[in-house]
């Protein structure tokens, strides 16, 4: 085969995008990697074991004060220290009683209090979810992009060995041999640094999946997400409806109202005090008394302090939950956008850009072939294939990056319902045609 021949053949293999499979390693792909952050992620058992706290919490707020046992030696003789030479011995039970409603509004607002951990854990998982996914982006648009700047590095190798050797024999240098050497060391240093942001992509999804932060990954390939998505009305409704940090905002303010009410009560409402005591008389007959005490709150200033209190953070509470819903709806309107425009961004340079430099891939070849081209201009045809892959590649990626903003904006993975809708099919990314 002749030398323009072999040069072709290794530039189609090239950029034919191959890459050998490991056999036997475990391929972990995106859901699998969520799946095992939510499970393992400390952040997100942090939390859990926070909202476990908030539900035991629940029964402590509706209890009753503990009652207080109180032993009294009445006159014990100076002259002895036996508790059995007392003229009376008291034994004494008392127990406080809130006044009714009180309990009730303490429980209400320890159970709103309950939900909006709830709700912060929900939003802690999404956060986590989205964290990962991206890390999966960032860990799968690294070694893709290494994958192919290698693979342009070994056909400059190739090519510069033998232009090298070529023109070593004719006593000359070759400036097809000095522009590939040079673009071979242009593309180690890409390598170099695409590595480097690998590592640090994988390191990042280890951690979030609670693993050795060196432990080697495969990743499975991204799904391509061709299926129909719900217009804007459909999620700015999910959003006011399911959002968990809306959520948050709302059983928060339930739990201030709560608040409020039972500062109401403690300012007006006395509460009670019984207490019942069996007395021990030296001598004569034991005897038993019972008193009752309450409190008068409205004497002092401290419980209107508190009422003012409580309503000042119940108004607070309020306005966050207002500003909450401008926020997110703020969040939904850009993470959409951005999610509108990644999608048509990908389906253009699918569609469009990576065929179009397809074409002119061939028609460098063809005339390669026949000699009505330089071997350079074959090589700058190849590169600027090259690139118009590293571009098709990104924009695949950010596209991905948006759905996964887009959830986070959404307040939930709406994934799942859409999925239901058609059937998924794997992506390697940029779409070749050859």
């Amino acid at each position: 085969m002749c030398f323009s021949k072999k040069i072709v053949w290794i530039l189609i293999f090239i950029v034919s995008g191959f890459k050998p499979v490991a056999f036997g390693e475990p391929i972990l792909t995106i859901d699998q990697a969520v799946e095992e952050a939510l499970q393992e992620n400390p952040a997100l058992k942090a939390q859990e074991a926070s909202v476990n706290a908030a539900k035991a919490n629940i029964g402590v707020s509706k209890s009753l004060d503990d009652p207080t046992v109180d032993v009294m030696l009445y006159q014990v003789p100076i002259s002895t220290y036996a508790p059995n030479q007392a003229m009376d011995i008291n034994y004494t039970l008392t127990q406080k009683f809130p006044f009714p409603g009180k309990l009730k509004q303490k429980k209400r607002g320890a159970e709103n209090m309950f939900k909006a951990e709830l709700s912060g854990y929900n939003t802690q998982r999404l956060v986590t979810q989205v964290h990962t996914e991206h890390a999966f982006h960032e860990l799968y648009l690294a070694e893709k992009s290494l994958t192919l700047t290698r693979q342009l590095k070994s056909l400059f190798a190739k090519l510069a060995s033998s232009e090298g050797a070529r023109y070593a024999a004719a006593g000359k240098t070759s400036q097809d041999y000095l522009k590939s050497k040079a673009e071979m060391e242009m593309l180690e240093s890409e390598a170099a640094l695409l590595d480097a942001e690998k590592t640090e992509a994988r390191a990042m999804l280890n951690i979030l999946r609670h693993k050795d932060p060196g432990e080697d990954i495969r990743i499975a390939d991204l799904p391509r997400h061709d299926h129909p998505f719900p217009d804007y009305r459909e999620f700015e409704e999910i959003v006011l409806k399911k959002h968990p940090e809306l959520k948050t905002a709302e059983h928060r303010l339930n739990a201030r109202k709560a608040d409020t009410s039972f500062a109401k009560k403690e300012a007006s409402l006395p509460n009670l005090q019984i207490s019942g005591s069996y007395v021990q008389r030296k001598g004569t007959q034991d005897a038993w008394t019972a008193d009752a005490m309450i409190n008068i709150p409205f004497l002092w200033e401290k419980n209107r302090k508190a009422l003012h209190e409580a309503r000042a953070r119940e108004h607070q509470a309020k306005q966050q939950l207002a500003s909450q819903q401008d926020q997110r709806l703020a969040a939904l309107k850009e993470a959409y956008a951005r999610f509108e425009n990644n999608k048509k961004s990908y389906a253009i340079y699918r569609a469009k850009v990576l065929p179009s430099m397809s074409v002119a891939m061939k028609a460098a070849q063809a005339a390669y072939e026949t000699g009505n081209t330089s071997f350079i201009d074959f090589i700058d045809t190849a590169r600027e294939y090259k690139k118009a892959e590293f571009a098709t590649l990104k924009a695949f990626v950010d596209y991905h990056a948006a759905i996964s903003d887009l959830k986070y904006a959404v307040g939930e993975d709406f994934m799942p319902s859409i999925m239901d809708r058609g059937p998924r099919t794997e992506d390697h990314g940029p779409r070749r045609k050859q």
